[in-house]
């Protein structure tokens, strides 16, 4: 629970500083930009906090599908960086660019579980599952985005051309 406090305190301060010191006139992507400070905090509690591991330091074996629980763990990690490809998508980011803050984001976590030694296992199914539930998240909000209706990239209400207060 110590953990869970001291990387919300951190992801707060992170998110405070971001929104004061970002230069855009748009409130929506300074609060964008903020809370990807506080989701990267949850990711750091949730990984951290956390004992996991079957007692290695690294695996480096794929997933094993007739495991039922290493689906679940693969599905879990997934939903965790969901919200980053949500936050991703919504800031405007491309794609390529939302799939290599997942991919690099996941291995910064698995290498700082490696050399910290936390007691949790590096693992290559992380990595991928985690990137791929950045691009997931993203495809999903770039769906909703580009939806009928919904507001276009340069503020234009896309279905009766009015500007978007935001």
């Amino acid at each position: 629970m110590p953990f869970f406090v001291l990387a919300l305190a951190l992801g707060t301060v992170g998110g405070a500083i971001t929104y004061a010191a970002t230069r855009t006139h748009h409130t929506s992507q300074r609060v964008l930009l903020s809370l990807v400070w506080l989701w990267a905090a949850g990711v750091v509690s949730l990984t951290f906090g956390t004992q996991s591991g079957g007692g290695q330091a690294v695996n480096f074996s794929l997933l094993d599908v007739s495991n039922p629980a290493d689906v679940v763990d693969f599905l879990l990690n997934m939903a965790l960086f969901l919200p980053g490809g949500i936050l991703f998508a919504t800031l405007g980011c491309r794609p390529l660019t939302a799939g290599l803050f997942g991919l690099l984001g996941s291995l910064a976590v698995e290498t700082t579980q490696y050399l910290v030694r936390s007691g949790r296992t590096s693992d290559i199914n992380d990595l991928l599952s985690n990137t791929l539930g950045c691009l997931v998240g993203f495809a999903c909000a770039a769906a909703v985005i580009s939806a009928p209706g919904w507001s276009t990239r340069d503020g234009r209400h896309a279905r009766h051309g009015r500007r978007h207060v935001g």
